[in-house]
Parts: C-alpha cells; structure tokens; sequence
C-alpha cells in the first residue's frame, strides 16, 4: 500500500511538472496581433541570424550572426550548422544603408554567440564575443578603430578558461575583464536536453578580471542575456525559463554580485539593452517558447518575435522596485523569426534574431515617452 501511495505521488509530481513545462512553452497561447511601431524592413545581407548587437557611442551596432546552437542540442536543422560565423555593422547614422560585414584576421573557428562593448577614451574602444569552438568556450576580444563607414577590427587575444562552460553572453568591466553567464554545464550532448528539462541549475555567472576567473554566481537555471547599469551598479540578466530579469546589485570594488529582485516580464527574455540615456531596459524576447524550438528544428517554421521596453520607476537603491512594461514591437513571422535582441538610438530600432534575420523599424507610435527619451 506504501509503494503503491509513492508511486501516486510520484506519478503526480512528474505530471505538474510537465503541465507546467507545457504551459510555460506556451502551447495554450495563440500568434498576437501584429503591430510595428512604424515601418520595418529586413537588413540585407543578415540572413542566419543576429543574435547579439553592441552599440558604440557613435551608434553603430556591431552584430553577431551564425551562432550553432547544435552544441546544446537545441536544433536539428543541419541549415543552421551549415551558417558561417560572421560580424556585421549597421550604422544608425544612416539607417538607409545595409549592414556591412567586419572582416578580421586570425586562425581561429567563430562561431559567435553574446557580444560585449567597452568604451573609454583611455583604453578605445574594445569588442568582446562569446565563441562556442568545437574544443572549447572562449571569449575572443577584438580592438575596434577607423571610422562608422571603414570600421577596422583587430583580433587581441583568445580567453579560455574551465569555468566557461556553456557561455551566452559576456559583459565588460574593462578592457580585458568581463562577466559571463554560463546558461548550463553540458556542452556538445544530448544530456544537455536533460540538464533543461529537470530544471538543474548547473549555470553560472563568472567573472575574469584579465588574469583569473571566479564564480560570482555559482548556482543558476539557463541565465541568457546580460547588461550593466548605467552607472554600473547593477547587473540585468534575462531568465528566460523564469519569464524574468533578474537584477544583482554589483560592487564595483570586488565585482561580486548580491541578488536584488526578479521582474516578472511575462514572456521569453534574451539580450537586454540598457538605453544610456534614460535607464530603460530593450529586450528582444520570444513571445511563444515552442515555436522556438520549432524553428530551430525545422528553419521553415517560423517562429514569432517580440521586443519590449521596462521602464524604471523606482529608487535610485531600487530603480526597479516600480516598473511599467510596454509591448514596443510584435511580428507573427512576416519579416523575422524568434528575436534575441533590441537595440534603440533617437527613434530607430534594430531587432536582431537567434538564427535568422536582422530587422530595422523607424518608430512614429507613441510608446509613452517624449520622442526624444526613446
């Protein structure tokens, strides 16, 4: 009777998780309705993806694109494999023209996934992108000089290290520290598939201060998309399992990180933009999590994109203790599938994607702010 009494409470704890995997997945959701704030059009010649975007103070967005996702047996489609790994630039001075692809030298297999962005007049100007190679994770760091229509990307160093285990993005604290999110343990295996599927929070955050690398969050569920604060106080991190950001408060000191709060965004976070000059939060999100991983199975089914705006309301301690959310774009596939990344300068949006294409929309709709605290 005992065992049979287990077997019960066994049977039920395993069904409510997957109720709730399901529903988390979105399988009882429908397509929204589609709105643009503005016109949009497809970036030629983006096609495989722009996963990540970096913006420079002059505003030109550097772009990843050809991330395989493969090595988290999170795809099938051989397509996506298939994508070489590039870099482009889109310069949001003349939004007109088509992004260009960055060309650098160095013996080395890309397949860039997060990107990160320093900035000082010191230092320059300094590129860092997560690389999944077949032997190892990396963090490749680029210089980058010239000018918005010739920029020149010069390839640094390679960063490796056995706490970069499954890298997603990767955030600047200098010209050669950085945090990365691990967003799982597993690389290169199908026990990937079960590390996501039993919620193991085997992830982590990691920082390098250009010698060591240390844990800083040592136990974490798929952490994604990373960004710092405006004064570099606080750490974003998107958990899209969660359908929340979590915010750490940082010490600028020691780089250790004291969790703070979750914002309940409702949807699939992935890259977060922090707008320099109001705080705001951009993110690109999937809307519908299956349809996700739909797309990255068959490239064919595409899947709907989302990009949305948190607007602080807090304290300067807590900026996010109050908030208001806005929907700022939706596409149900018409010009892109499953978006990772939203970045804004003045008026003008870039929307990037996981595997596909890079869109850009020039915003006329009010979404509540002033036109010039976009």
């Amino acid at each position: 009777m005992l065992w049979k009494a287990i077997a019960i409470l066994l049977a039920l704890l395993v069904t409510r998780h997957f109720v709730n995997l399901a529903l988390l997945l979105g399988y009882h959701k429908t397509s929204l309705m589609n709105h643009w704030p503005g016109p949009c059009r497809t970036v030629p010649p983006v096609e495989n993806g722009a996963e990540d975007i970096a913006l420079t103070k002059s505003g030109l967005a550097i772009i990843t694109s050809g991330i395989d996702i493969n090595y988290r047996a999170d795809a099938t489609d051989p397509r996506i494999s298939e994508a070489e790994g590039k870099l482009f630039a889109f310069d949001f001075n003349h939004p007109e023209k088509n992004a260009v692809e960055l060309k650098f030298t160095g013996d080395f297999e890309f397949v860039p996934h997060g990107i990160g962005i320093w900035e000082s007049a010191d230092d320059g100007t300094f590129l860092f992108v997560v690389n999944h190679r077949r032997d190892a994770e990396t963090i490749e760091i680029f210089k980058l000089s010239g000018t918005a229509a010739k920029p020149i990307l010069e390839h640094v160093e390679s960063v490796q290290d056995p706490l970069f285990t499954s890298m997603n993005d990767v955030v600047a604290t200098g010209p050669r520290s950085f945090y990365v999110s691990n967003d799982g343990y597993l690389r290169y295996t199908v026990m990937r598939a079960v590390e996501r599927l039993f919620n193991r929070p085997w992830g982590s955050v990691v920082h390098y201060n250009g010698k060591t690398a240390r844990k800083v969050v040592d136990s974490a569920f798929e952490y994604n998309g990373m960004s710092l604060s405006r004064d570099g106080k606080f750490l974003f991190i998107s958990c899209p399992f969660a359908l929340s950001i979590a915010i750490y408060e940082r010490s600028t000191d020691s780089n250790d990180l004291s969790f703070q709060q979750d914002i309940h965004v409702g949807t699939f976070p992935d890259n977060i933009f922090v707008h320099p000059g109001t705080g705001d939060l951009w993110i690109g999100c999937s809307p519908i999590g299956h349809r996700v991983f739909a797309a990255f199975g068959n490239l064919d089914n595409w899947a709907p994109s989302q990009a949305i705006r948190v607007r602080p309301l807090g304290t300067d301690a807590k900026p996010f203790e109050k908030f208001k959310l806005y929907e700022v774009y939706y596409d149900d596939a018409h010009l892109m599938s499953s978006s990772s990344s939203a970045v804004v300068v003045g008026n003008k949006l870039l929307v990037g994607s996981i595997v596909h294409k890079l869109v850009f929309c020039d915003m006329k709709t009010e979404t509540n702010l002033p036109r010039d605290q976009y």
